[in-house]
């Protein structure tokens, strides 16, 4: 009976621990390196199976451990994936580091994240640390050179002043170009960056093709920068201070005007026409007066930062202050901002939930600019005599041209006057709402629910002074204009997403509904009769029937649109080595009549992910090597789009009334683009060296154009319509080096460069023309139309023309107009070069822009010949003469000509853009005075720049340098950065 008992015992217990052998239950958390926080998501696999299971959303996992098997595998996009021997261990707890090479190839979509390595789509990271350092008070100036396919031009270079930022090319005639810009999945308006901190900035990403744009549907048409901002990090809370110091000043001027020796000898030549004796033209050559240096100045830039971030696991923030003061290099000009950022996170049991707030307030003061009008200051530099001073020796301002006219002797305003008795300030409230709430599901792994709504808010003021003493507010005694509007805009996501992991298969997807609403209103008056002293509205002279002069105008506006969408995206892997990217989106837009109010887009993509084949994997040299392609659709719902008639307000007989002002069309449709991409993707030498290779293909068609109709038909010359083709066509390369990597020194270069062919493939009429420019099949939008300027003849002193069959004529003739190059630069890029050693740091940027060419209006209206009262280039010191006849100057009375080829300008240019050198201090010093960290720096901007343009820049936009340039800045600025 005993044995029996024992036998039975011991077989029991055998099989107990059989049992337990077989199946074992592991538990554990896995935090990040960093900052301790749990990690949700985290895969943890068990090696040599195909069994596993995913982190919670506090990190925490549980897993059942066959016997047989002896390691888990921890992995996670953009950290270093972690094998731990299980041993006899029930409890595994994991840390796991940041994988520097996989973060950089994590895509941020703005609805989701995707490994690279898994993703068919074009797409491009830009440094967020290098954006926030450079000192510009409109970020999008500092991607200039940073991305294959995006083109970046200053805009000027007023401080705030928004760029003009393309991505592979112009695809819109008469629609919008703009990219599409996300901030933590909210849409935000490119034109009111001058309100955002780029200190706040975690991540900037830029989607190019149908697959990564194709989510955003319509929205995306001209491609997607997406932008998260700083998240709270768990731990001990960490501050940290930036503070940055510079100056700023011109750049070198290659438009050289006359100084007064020159231009009174000039004058004399031409007949002495302000009658000047001897004695007096003798004295006025002495003067040489600087209206330069009367209007311009050393402009100094200064900017604060602080910032916290800090919590726990269940609770995270981040929190910033900051504060820029930037003044111009014109006289009264400049920007101060102020901004405020709070970002909290919160994790409770299933739950993830988080609110975003920023607050923004802008005071720009601005100048007129771009423009060829009188009383634009920045037109006196080249157009006032440079014998006519600003002041006169008692202090009041130079008006010789007669007693309260606010004009100079030649008749040109006082530029003084017009830049220091006038105003234009600019006031800015920004505010930015994003709130997300996120549920993981327990009973399924891998599906959870999340819903995301945010708002962004816009209101503007504008003031604008004329004063009554200068030249064009002396007719009704003064004018100020106050100008007032606001935007409102929300979008509100919501999703259910799944993600798993069978064997050798892997997939996520996502189904998304989307809403987006716009609510525009402005309003304006303006006032005259400013007589009692005051400069705003208590000086305005009420108007009455007997004083109609000083009666106000008053205007206004409204505008409403929405967006509903409805949209799935799938991605499927196999084995490591095969993916499939799939989106397809369906958009509704209030833009269009009831026939066409609904669109379907969507892209597909394939990746193969070769290095993971034996055949290339045991290859020492290749790291990495990827080959994808895609293709797909989106849309382009427009702006200023009119399905239906609109009415406008005018008056018949003093009666107020409407009457027509748009005909409207209803089957007006949507733009639509269509993107073909193959790209591939490589790294070599242990990814030493690594880079990009992009060939695509974009058309648009169904353009939005305004049709030529008879006007007697309904008293429209023209109908909003969709007809016509544009295509761009491009190769975009990137390459970046490890030259030197040991543990104190290394050197690192990169570069890229793009090349975009825009050609108009169809248009329902050819060669249309506007002003100097024309829009012809085969050709580029924005190509220059002019005709060509063949030099002088020497025997009359007559410009030379060459007509169409190529011979040479003295009779100007519209006729032989010819097409030129396009102002939109087919090739342009970036270089990069980077240097560490001992705590130092050296880098620099240069950037280049070639195959542009400009109208250069700018000269035009300093060698016409016709405006010899005012000041004139130096090149019509050499107009033909009698005794000068070798010369491409035409005489003095041949009859002058703009729209020719002698103003063309070549517009390239290779532009140093940054060099900043720093040093961080070691931290084990820092720890003695209870410091976490400390960087110094200087950086430069703009420092030199290699063109023929002549003007003071050649980073001009549109096709024509058209007058009152302000120029992009040259600056220095010294930076300081504390963690505590």
């Amino acid at each position: 009976m005993k044995k029996n008992l024992l036998m039975t015992f011991v077989l029991a217990f055998f099989t107990l621990t059989s049992l337990i052998a077989q199946d074992r239950k592991i538990t554990g958390k896995v935090t990040s390196a960093e900052d301790g926080s749990g990690l949700p998501g985290v895969t943890v696999s068990i090696k040599g199976t195909n069994k596993g299971t995913q982190t919670n959303v506090d990190g925490s996992y549980s897993v059942s451990v066959p016997s047989a098997s002896t390691t888990l595998v921890f992995s996670f996009v953009g950290l270093n994936t972690q094998s731990v021997s299980v041993g006899n261990q029930s409890v595994i707890n994991v840390a796991l580091s940041t994988d520097s090479r996989q973060l950089s190839e994590v895509v941020v979509t703005g609805y989701s994240s995707i490994q690279k390595r898994t993703f068919s789509g074009a797409t491009a990271n830009i440094s967020s640390k290098e954006v926030a350092k450079q000192p510009f008070g409109s970020f999008d100036q500092a991607l200039q050179g940073a991305a294959t396919g995006v083109s970046v031009m200053a805009n000027g270079g007023q401080p705030g002043q928004q760029a003009v930022v393309r991505i592979r090319g112009n695809g819109s005639i008469n629609g919008v170009n703009t990219p599409l810009f996300i901030m933590d999945g909210v849409e935000i308006s490119a034109a009111d960056f001058q309100t955002m901190n780029q200190g706040d900035f975690e991540s900037i990403e830029v989607l190019k093709d149908a697959v990564s744009t194709g989510i955003y549907g319509s929205r995306g048409a001209n491609g997607v920068f997406v932008i998260t901002t700083k998240r709270g990090k768990a731990g001990q809370v960490q501050i940290n201070y930036d503070y940055q110091l510079g100056q700023s000043t011109m750049p070198e001027d290659r438009l050289i005007v006359m100084n007064s020796e020159e231009k009174i000898k000039y004058e004399l030549q031409r007949g002495n026409p302000y009658g000047w004796s001897k004695a007096e033209s003798d004295s006025l050559s002495k003067v040489n007066f600087s209206w330069r240096d009367e209007l311009f100045r050393t402009a100094k830039t200064e900017q604060h930062q602080i910032s916290a971030t800090g919590g726990n696991e269940a609770s995270k923030f981040y929190a910033s202050l900051a504060y820029m003061d930037q003044e111009g290099i014109v006289k009264t000009t400049g920007l101060k901002r102020y901004t405020v950022r709070a970002n909290v996170d919160n994790t409770v049991k299933n739950f993830k939930f988080g609110l975003g707030i920023q607050g923004g307030f802008s005071d720009r003061t601005n100048t007129s600019e771009a423009n060829t009008f009188l009383s634009s200051p920045l037109n006196a530099i080249r157009w006032s005599n440079p014998y006519e001073v600003a002041q006169l020796p008692d202090g009041s301002y130079n008006q010789s041209g007669g007693a309260g006219t606010g004009q100079l002797g030649s008749g040109q305003p006082n530029g003084a006057m017009e830049l220091f008795l006038n105003y234009n300030f600019n006031k800015q409230i920004k505010g930015i709402a994003t709130s997300y709430l996120e549920y993981h599901i327990p009973a399924v792994k891998g599906l959870f629910l999340r819903t995301n709504w945010g708002v962004d808010y816009t209101q503007n003021e504008n003031a604008a002074f004329t004063d009554p003493r200068v030249s064009g507010g002396i007719a009704r005694q003064g004018i100020l204009t106050r100008a007032m509007n606001r935007n409102f805009r929300f979008t509100g996501t919501t999703s259910v997403n799944y993600n798993a992991t069978f064997g050798k298969h892997e997939i996520s997807a996502g189904v998304f509904g989307e809403l987006i609403k716009n609510d525009f209103r402005s309003f304006q008056f303006t006032g005259y009769g400013f007589t009692n002293g005051f400069t705003n509205e208590a000086g305005i002279t009420p108007g009455t029937a007997t004083t109609p002069n000083y009666i106000p105008a008053v205007a206004g506006n409204g505008e409403q649109y929405g967006l509903m969408s409805a949209f799935a995206t799938v991605n499927y892997g196999y084995d490591g080595k095969y993916f499939l990217n799939v989106v397809a989106r369906r958009d509704g837009s209030s833009r269009f009549g009831l026939n066409n109010k609904w669109a379907n887009f969507g892209s597909v993509g394939a990746v193969w992910l070769a290095s993971e084949e034996a055949f290339i994997r045991d290859i020492a040299f290749i790291s990495s090597l990827k080959f994808r392609a895609s293709y797909g659709t989106t849309g382009n719902n427009g702006a200023d789009l009119y399905p239906i008639p609109q009415f406008g307000r005018t008056s018949y007989a003093g009666v107020g009334a409407w009457t027509p002002s748009v005909p409207g069309n209803p089957s007006l449709t949507w733009e639509i683009n269509s993107t073909a991409n193959i790209g591939v993707d490589f790294s070599v030498m242990k990814n030493r060296i690594n880079g990009t290779v992009e060939v695509y293909s974009r058309n648009t068609t169904d353009q939005f154009y305004n049709l030529p109709v008879d006007p007697s038909a309904g008293g429209f010359t023209s109908i909003q319509s969709n007809f016509g083709e544009v295509q761009n066509q491009g190769i975009e390369f990137s390459l970046n080096a490890d030259i030197i990597k040991t543990g104190s020194f290394t050197w690192n270069i990169g570069g890229n460069i793009s090349y975009n062919k825009n050609e108009i493939v169809a248009l329902p009429q050819d060669n249309v023309i506007s002003g100097v420019t024309v829009l012809s099949k085969g050709s580029p939008i924005n190509t220059l139309f002019l005709v060509p300027f063949a030099g002088v003849d020497p025997e009359t002193g007559n410009a030379l023309y060459t007509k169409l069959d190529g011979t040479k004529t003295q009779t100007f003739n519209v006729a032989d107009k010819i097409k030129y190059g396009t102002s939109d630069a087919p090739l342009f890029g970036g270089l990069t070069t980077r240097l560490s050693y001992a705590g130092f740091d050296l880098s620099a940027q240069a950037n280049f822009f070639l195959g542009r060419e400009m109208y250069n209006n700018d000269l035009n209206n300093i060698i016409n010949p016709t405006y010899y009262w005012d000041n004139m280039h130096i090149s019509v010191l050499n107009e033909w003469t009698p005794t000068n006849k070798i010369t491409d100057v035409p005489r003095p009375g041949n009859p002058y000509r703009a729209q020719t080829s002698r103003l063309i300008d070549d517009a390239s240019f290779w532009r140093l853009r940054n060099v900043t050198l720093g040093y961080t201090f070691n931290a084990n010093t820092l720890k003695k005075i209870k410091v976490r960290s400390a960087r110094v720096f200087v950086q430069g901007q703009n420092l030199f720049t290699i063109t023929k343009f002549r003007g003071f820049d050649p980073e001009a936009t549109g096709t024509s340098l058209t007058g009152a340039q302000y120029p992009s800045l040259v600056q220095t600025t010294f930076g300081l950065s504390i963690g505590f």
